[in-house]
């Protein structure tokens, strides 16, 4: 296109901010040539006469011109091809409207773009020579920031929109006067309406006035692309979607704000030349078609709508600038209730995440705690829900079907919501957060541990507690910690799991030898396991195979007494166990349990008690020293239950030392006989050095009784008594009696010269039938029953064969005549005591005093 075509002999610089039009006309003026040569001259195409038009004319060579059209001018003009473009609408596409290139036509429902025409200020014009800016063609021009005024809509004279239609090509043009067709008709048509604009009278603004800084702000986004003020600051938005909320809020406000609220939300000026136009305005009639969908006629209307929707967008918190705009809704809306999330969906397109953060602040109040949740409306920045399903099924994966219980108590208020009932309901809110799941879908992920009724009463009750912003806002953390974190455990799995072998009842005995924990009855064993079944599980303890239903009050209780009655040892062996079962079910490489850290809550006043602050070790005397321990600690260290049983379950409290009695009553005897004498070293004292057990229980302090359950429990066999003496050496009766009845010698005497212990030769006494002297010294007369007792021990084991109690053991018989009372020796031979007193008269009278 530019081949033969020569430079302009004159040339001329464009204006700052100039449009093309302008420099067009003041090229020709300066040239004093038609519009239409210059045009000509330039490379752009005419229409002929005959009303055939070339396609590719458009309405206004402003908007936008081709490359080789760009090319052409530039080669004619001299300018650069840059300066060209920026005389046209093309520099501000894609920012302060959309601009249609291949048809060359400006998007009037987007951004309140102007198909044509231009508003103008009459000083720049009479400072410039009639020369015209270009944001002046701009739906968001209505104000001079330089000369303080408002911008004219059109000509006094003619009332019409200056630039709406092409200059005619066929004079000189005159700058600085209206170019519209004439009116009247002694006027020449192509000179048009001939006023001069720089006459044109318009409302003067302070200099602090709100338009003018709306003006200058708006200026401002659309020349650096980037809106970074008020509520923009923390995340900076492109101008054209910063501009698409302006026009969101501004078309709501000319379209349903009453006139009374405007009035009295803009200076009086603007509220009086927005409802009272000028007698006879063109354009007073066509804003009230539709206001606000498209570009306002009038730039006081639309000074209007911008410094309105502007003192919502300048606040720099999202929930300061919902509260200014729901004070717009209210006045819009009889019942704000009628406004969703997802009305300001018909507000405009490509609006910016900010107004859609801005208005869920404003509808907070409004929504259900639920929907709360869902939009996340109490963070710096609420947004809809963007969980995709994927991203959701991940999610339920990390939380069990019960919230973490040492979560759980800081988001438990004091009273109102029993902590069985808020758990699952919790886990459930977890799922909901920025999700489109609905509240039953949730619960059922989670296992359906509750329903979603449940989870809407429950939530809605939260919502009336004074914590609930900080509970919502413990729940956000924890979302969005779990969808950025990997989480050790498979909650879905574990969900799924055979739960029917955990803790058999063996394994629960073997544990309470082991730690000294007193079995109790059966219902203190399946709270046990209840217990640790909800440890590993995540569900609520009476979903756990067993467990007896309609029994929960008194199964609560023995909960309570079992987590007063849990040590470290017992807690080790449980997890232990739940180890074991875990790999028996082929889950490895897991922990039995897991939280989020605690430290998400930090900072936040929730309405459950911090389990941190609790005095340990004093906590731990009360648990040992009360008889009902974690109630009473409740009490006196003014928390809850829930908190105690959680301190309790996570730092057991050390088993308090027993009394004796206390401790043969417990089982506290077999259980420190467990921990001085395990398997090993028993098996070695009693197998491999030949001790017996009366010398154990000697060396240890045992009883003989307590080592023969723990030969048992260690399935050591015992050895058979006689023969056990016999491989320690034999002795014989006569020497026996010769020795220890007739020369009187000790029993220990004794037994060091055979090498043996006393308890060996005392048991060789009794297997000879040889009466024992009394401890401490017996009487001489003692002394002497004795020897004669001796002598008399085989008849009277010869009568016993003949007599009444031949059916007794030989043993029992003989033993019954060492004590003192008939009494004793008829108890131990399972007769009266007549019968026994008549037998032994019978046998003194033959063999002589038993």
């Amino acid at each position: 296109m530019t081949a033969g075509r020569r430079t302009l002999p004159v040339r001329l610089a464009p204006l700052p901010g100039e449009a093309l039009d302008s420099w067009l006309e003041a090229l020709a003026l300066r040239l004093s040539t038609p519009l239409g040569d210059v045009r000509s001259h330039l490379g752009f195409p005419v229409r002929n006469r005959s009303g055939n038009h070339l396609r590719d004319i458009p309405p206004d060579w402003t908007i936008a011109l081709r490359e080789q059209e760009t090319a052409a001018l530039a080669h004619s003009s001299g300018l650069s091809s840059t300066a060209i473009t920026a005389m046209t609408l093309v520099h501000y596409d894609q920012r302060a409207l959309l601009i249609d290139l291949e048809h060359r036509h400006v998007n009037r429902r987007v951004l309140w773009g102007r198909a044509r025409g231009s508003r103008f200020c009459p000083d720049c014009l009479a400072d410039s020579g009639g020369r015209w800016q270009l944001t002046w063609r701009l739906g968001w021009a209505f104000a001079c920031p330089l000369h303080q005024r408002l911008l004219a809509d059109c000509c006094p004279r003619c009332g019409r929109v200056q630039r709406e239609r092409p200059r005619s090509g066929w004079t000189v043009p005159q700058p600085g006067i209206c170019g519209n067709p004439p009116t009247a008709p002694d006027r020449d048509p192509s000179g048009g309406c001939g006023f001069d604009l720089t006459l044109t009278r318009t409302l003067p603004l302070p200099a602090d006035h709100p338009a003018l800084r709306a003006q200058d702000l708006l200026l401002e986004v659309i020349e650096s692309g980037t809106a970074a003020f008020g509520s923009y600051v923390s995340n900076p938005q492109p101008a054209q979607s910063a501009l698409a909320d302006i026009r969101a809020l501004g078309g709501r406000v000319l379209a349903d704000l009453p006139g009374g609220t405007i009035a009295e939300m803009v200076p009086p000026d603007l509220a009086d030349g927005h409802f009272v136009p000028d007698p006879g305005s063109s354009l007073a009639s066509r804003a009230i078609e539709r206001p606000g969908f498209m570009a306002p006629p009038r730039a006081v209307s639309t000074a209007v709508a911008v410094t309105i929707a502007l003192r919502v967008l300048e606040h720099r918190d999202a929930h300061e600038a919902g509260a200014e705009m729901r004070g717009l809704l209210e006045m819009m809306r009889e019942e704000l209730g009628q406004v969703s999330a997802t009305s300001i969906d018909g507000w405009g397109r490509g609006l910016s995440p900010i107004l859609n953060a801005v208005h869920l602040a404003a509808l907070a109040p409004s929504l259900r705690p639920s929907d709360q949740l869902r939009f996340r409306t109490v963070t710096a920045m609420p947004s809809r829900p963007n969980l995709t399903d994927a991203e959701a099924t991940r999610r339920a994966r990390k939380i069990p079907g019960m919230f973490w219980p040492s979560l759980a108590v800081r988001l438990a208020p004091p009273d109102g919501v029993y902590p069985r009932v808020l758990a699952p309901v919790l886990a459930s809110a977890l799922l909901i957060i920025g999700s489109k799941t609905n509240l039953d879908a949730a619960a059922q992920h989670l296992g359906a541990v509750t329903e979603g009724i449940d989870v809407s009463r429950i939530l809605q009750l939260l919502d009336d507690k004074p914590h609930w912003s900080a509970t919502m806002t413990a729940l956000i953390r924890l979302a969005d910690y779990l969808d950025t974190h990997d989480v050790p455990i498979d909650y879905r799995r574990r969900r799924r799991l055979n739960y029917t072998g955990l803790l058999p009842h063996e394994h629960w005995v073997a544990i309470c030898r082991r730690t000294g924990t007193s079995l109790g009855h059966g219902r203190r064993e399946q709270a046990v396991r209840s217990q640790l079944f909800q440890r590993i599980s995540g569900h609520p303890i009476e979903a756990a195979p067993g467990y007896l239903s309609g029994s929960e009050a008194p199964f609560r209780a023995e909960a309570a007494r079992a987590a007063a009655l849990r040590t470290p040892e017992l807690a080790a062996e449980l997890d232990q166990a739940a180890y074991e079962f875990l790999a028996g079910q082929g889950v490895r490489g897991e922990p039995v349990t897991w939280q989020p850290p605690i430290s998400l809550l930090n900072g936040l006043d929730l309405p459950g008690p911090d389990p941190t602050r609790i005095d340990l070790p004093h906590l731990h005397r009360i648990i040992r020293q009360q008889k009902n321990p974690v109630r009473y600690a409740a009490e006196s260290l003014g928390t809850s239950i829930e908190a105690i049983r959680l301190i309790l379950d996570e730092h057991p409290a050390p088993a308090a030392p027993l009394s004796p009695s206390a401790a043969r009553a417990t089982g506290g005897i077999r259980h420190k006989a467990r921990q001085d004498l395990p398997k090993e070293t028993f098996a070695r004292l009693y197998i491999d050095e030949y001790q017996s057990l009366n010398e154990i229980s000697t060396l240890t302090g045992f009883s003989r009784k307590v080592l023969t359950g723990l030969a048992c429990e260690y399935e050591i066999p015992l050895r058979d008594g006689p023969q056990d003496y016999k491989r320690r050496g034999e002795v014989e009766r006569d020497w026996l009696i010769e020795q220890y009845v007739n020369q009187r010698r000790t029993l220990p005497d004794l037994a060091r010269e055979k090498g043996m212990s006393a308890a060996n030769m005392a048991w060789w006494a009794r297997a000879h039938h040889v009466p024992l002297r009394p401890r401490g010294g017996g009487s001489h007369n003692v002394a002497l029953r004795a020897v004669d007792q001796a002598a008399a021990v085989p008849a009277i084991l010869r009568a016993a064969l003949t007599g009444p109690f031949a059916w007794q053991r030989l043993d029992r018989f003989v033993a019954a005549l060492r004590y003192a009372t008939i009494r004793e020796a008829a108890k131990i031979l399972g007769a009266t005591q007549p019968a026994l007193t008549a037998q032994i008269a019978r046998l003194e009278g033959d063999l002589g005093p038993v």
